[in-house]
């Protein structure tokens, strides 16, 4: 998936074209230097101080004259009063220095958004005034720093020079990252004193690495307020890193041709020498490639004194990753109070995917009396073309949730009705490998995809395997996409109507090129899923069985239950798995990848093997194993909505969940049913949704009359349930040859 463009450098293109123009006045200057004394100049302008004297302070060897870097930088200053940016936080954006895409993604530099810049801001703020000591660990150009300066001071400057001479302090890597950060808050003041002191307050160097003396001199006893946005890479490097960085144009996955390979060996070396100086400095990491992100977390506690304020943009990870586990129980031990604000890229914050999940939290330090600890508050907020706005909120109990997550991982419930409908399940189920229930699973990644590739043949030679990749795998369907030319990317794949299934792979591989201590698998019959899946696609998790003969990459791993190895077990878990609870269990900590840990931190419902409800789930499971590939007719399709909804139903009996929590759960999935013919009067189908709920209400007792007549009405116009938006033209597509035919 290719990277969205951020919204902040659309607002700052009208910018950046006069800047460029002033940056083309003298052709010998160095660019980014030139940049940055136009941007000076800007901030001048802004600031009201003598940018002849602000050179001289801060040694600047200006590369054109005073007068004529104010005249270039005129249009610039109209053009950024043009943008919904403030200056200050303008100015910080346009100053940072342009990373190449290896070095970014090495240093895990992910520039902090104007919006988010705010959002922390505004956290951090009702803690604080302007004798408050802040810090920025990781200051970059002085985004987070510049926005905390209005938040706090907001237009009085006599209270923003007192603040920035005496309370604000940064560390970075990079001289000019600094520089900007001076630059970006010189539009606070006039005073060039004031921007002297503070700079004199600033450390350059690794903030990780630094001697906790530096702190100390700086802020005696720890700082009010620790602000920042931490790289969010693992120190580690790879072939494919290397490359990038080396300024070769790739995707993931690609043959590797040609490499300097001494020069990866000790590119390797330095990262690996400086990985085992963060395991030493910071425990908390645990063992394995170090994420930096949870090194600087620890950081920013250390720097911050009893009852101060952490407000950090961090990733997802921290409420959810089981590497986290150490520094999330640090976290809610040493905190009073705890708002954890969960946000995603859809508002395109960053040059990132938009499904990625990141966190604004808020935390502050308890000191020594832990007794009295408020509640989590879990936020949910989306970006708007100006801010954030908050789309969801709920109370978590510590207490409660300790009792109902072990790790201390945080479920996304938006409401305080989702939290109470999760607890709910959790308390209801059973763990996966609670001793012998017979779920102990055993996953296995079956071929690399990337490893594996050049033993790959595009044919099937005597005696190869089928490759079974993620997009031939759905729910309770094996073979629901067909390869039909090409590769790679460009790859045409074809898909199959329900009841049309069929293999047709892309590659096969030969056994003995299987890795040894997983050739066995292929003669097993096991179940697989597709392990890319996301909160808000249609349908999250996708589960099928997998039939001896056939080997499945690393997108589809596959399960087998060592200790209960029989066939209708898998049919069972198939049921479950596919099932909307367990979707929506799953939706609550997933991001974009279904790893195991999060698979397995869904409950299982408590079923008793050979019992009622176990023999209709397995008779139901196998009954769409065979419709799969007996033909596609409506009849098929019919009877496949039924036998799904039965699933459905006798799941949510299973979990001991009411009719109103089924309405919750399926509320989760709203974009179920695209192509369908919807109800009169009503904008979308909602035939999915009926069916279960009636099917649901039956099985419970209550009320079916309005869904199942909900249900009959959406039949008659042509409305089948179950159906993959994807599927809905082929389907018809089918149901009109047959009609010809006939």
């Amino acid at each position: 998936m290719s990277s969205p463009k951020p919204l902040e450098m659309e607002y700052l293109a009208a910018v950046e074209k006069p800047l460029l123009e002033a940056m083309g006045y003298e052709r010998g200057a160095s660019g980014y230097e030139l940049r940055l004394q136009i941007l000076e100049a800007v901030a001048s302008r802004f600031g009201g101080f003598d940018l002849g004297k602000f050179q001289e302070v801060f040694g600047v060897k200006n590369q054109c004259p005073t007068g004529e870097l104010l005249g270039l930088a005129a249009g610039v200053v109209s053009a950024i009063e043009r943008t919904p940016i403030a200056p200050a936080l303008a100015l910080s954006a346009l100053a940072r220095e342009s990373l190449h895409e290896g070095d970014r993604k090495r240093t895990g530099a992910y520039h902090t958004d104007f919006r988010l810049a705010s959002r922390l801001a505004q956290l951090a703020a009702p803690k604080l005034t302007h004798e408050s000591k802040v810090i920025d660990p990781a200051g970059g150009a002085g985004m987070l720093l510049a926005a905390l300066t209005y938040a706090v001071c907001g237009m009085d400057r006599a209270k923003a020079a007192y603040w920035l001479a005496n309370c604000v302090y940064a560390a970075d890597l990079s001289e000019n990252s600094l520089r900007g950060a001076i630059l970006s808050l010189a539009v606070f003041t006039d005073d060039l004193s004031v921007l002297k002191a503070m700079r004199s307050n600033w450390y350059c160097g690794d903030s990780l690495m630094a001697p906790p003396e530096v702190w100390e001199s700086m802020a005696p006893g720890g700082f009010d307020a620790v602000i920042g946005n931490p790289p969010w890479e693992k120190v580690k490097i790879s072939r494919h890193e290397f490359l990038k960085s080396s300024g070769q144009k790739r995707h993931y996955g690609a043959n590797i041709e040609s490499m300097d390979e001494d020069k990866f060996s000790v590119q390797r070396e330095k990262v690996a020498t400086y990985s085992l100086r963060l395991l030493e400095r910071y425990p908390i990491l645990g063992s394995g490639d170090p994420d930096l992100y949870i090194a600087f977390t620890d950081l920013f506690f250390s720097l911050c004194k009893d009852q101060g304020i952490v407000s950090a943009l961090v990733p997802g990870g921290l409420i959810r990753s089981q590497g986290t586990q150490g520094i999330r129980r640090k976290v809610f031990d040493a905190c009073q109070s705890i708002s954890i604000s969960i946000l995603d890229n859809r508002a395109r914050f960053f040059a990132i995917d938009t499904r990625f999940k990141f966190l604004a939290v808020a935390l502050v330090k308890s000191g020594t009396d832990k007794r009295k600890r408020d509640p989590i508050q879990l936020l949910h907020e989306r970006g708007t073309p100006n801010g954030v706005e908050v789309t969801g909120t709920a109370t978590i109990g510590r207490a409660a949730l300790s009792a109902t997550r072990e790790d201390l991982s945080i479920p996304e419930v938006r409401s305080g009705a989702e939290w109470r409908l999760f607890t709910k399940i959790t308390e209801a189920g059973i763990s996966w490998t609670s001793p012998g229930n017979g779920w102990a699973p055993k996953f296995c990644r079956e071929v690399d995809m990337t490893k594996e590739r050049s033993k790959f043949t595009d044919r099937p030679l005597h005696g190869a395997l089928p490759l079974v990749e993620g997009r031939m795998v759905q729910a309770h369907r094996f073979g629901v996409k067909g390869h039909v030319a090409g590769s790679g990317r460009s790859a045409e794949w074809e898909a199959y109507a329900i009841g049309a299934s069929r293999l047709r792979p892309q590659f096969w591989i030969s056994p003995a090129d299987i890795p040894s201590a997983n050739q066995h698998r292929v003669g097993l019959v096991r179940v697989g899923f597709c392990d890319i899946a996301g909160q808000t696609n249609e349908r999250s998790l996708m589960a099928a069985l997998i039939p001896p003969g056939v080997v499945c990459g690393n997108k589809v791993p596959t399960i087998v239950f060592p200790e209960d190895p029989s066939e209708d077990r898998l049919y069972v878990w198939l049921a479950i798995a596919n099932s909307f609870v367990f979707d929506w269990m799953l939706r609550r900590v997933l991001t974009t990848t279904v790893n195991y840990f999060l698979l397995q931190s869904v409950p299982m419902p408590k079923l008793a093997k050979g019992g009622l409800p176990w023999k209709r789930l397995e008779n139901a499971s196998r009954e769409l194993q065979t419709l799969d590939f007996s033909g596609a007719s409506d009849e098929v399709w019919k009877r496949v909505a039924e036998l799904r909804a039965e699933i459905d139903a006798e799941i949510a009996v299973a979990y001991g969940l009411s009719l109103q929590d089924m309405n919750l759960i399926l509320k989760d999935f709203p974009i179920l049913d695209r192509g369908q013919p919807p109800l009169p009067a009503e904008a979308k189908s909602t035939i999915t949704r009926d069916t279960v709920l009636a099917t649901v209400a039956k099985r419970t007792a209550e009320d079916a009359k309005l869904w199942s007549q909900r249900v009959v009405d959406a039949q008659n116009l042509g409305a089948i349930a179950y159906v993959p938006s994807e599927l809905v033209r082929m389907n018809e597509d089918q149901k009109k040859g047959e009609r010809r035919g006939g």
